[in-house]
């Protein structure tokens, strides 16, 4: 029986079987009735511009950081997140995504992150709330990982949308 408030991703598995499964997650999340109503009382605001900060926030404030051991991937759903309070860059880029798309007005995508280019270490959400030409409209970047809000860390040199 699969638990389904994680799941394990084999190393054989890669990029896309995680993908693949936090997009399974995010599905279950939606269907959680009272982590829906949980995630409209703490995040929703009448400042639509100040939902992802609320979120960031947050995660900065109630979650660890912790790896996953090497060559191993464990992705907790993000209804457990609030209970639990620890996890890594995909667990938490799972959570923001996942409230941002349960409250609304917000496009998210992840963004895969890089010092090399095609070897992507890291994860965060991207949101924006339209395309306007070749620009995004109020783009914002939510890591919990990091201590600053809608900021790329230095190192990394390369991102993929997906």
């Amino acid at each position: 029986m699969i638990n389904l408030a994680q799941f394990n991703v084999t190393p054989t598995q890669g990029l896309r079987k995680t993908l693949l499964l936090m997009n399974e997650l995010e599905t279950l999340a939606f269907n959680n009735v009272d982590f829906v109503t949980w995630v409209h009382r703490t995040f929703n605001s009448n400042c639509p511009g100040c939902i992802p900060g609320k979120i960031w926030k947050y995660m900065n404030e109630n979650f660890t950081y912790v790896s996953d051991r090497p060559f191993d991937e464990v992705l907790i759903a993000p209804y457990y997140m609030p209970t639990i309070k620890k996890g890594d860059c995909d667990d938490m880029s799972l959570f923001s995504k996942t409230c941002l798309d349960i409250i609304g007005g917000w496009f998210t995508k992840y963004m895969l992150l890089g010092k090399e280019k095609n070897k992507f270490t890291h994860i965060v959400t991207f949101a924006h709330r339209g395309i306007y030409g070749n620009e995004y409209r109020d783009g914002v970047i939510l890591d919990g990982a990091n201590n600053n809000f809608n900021i790329i860390p230095t190192k990394y040199n390369f991102f993929k949308l997906t």
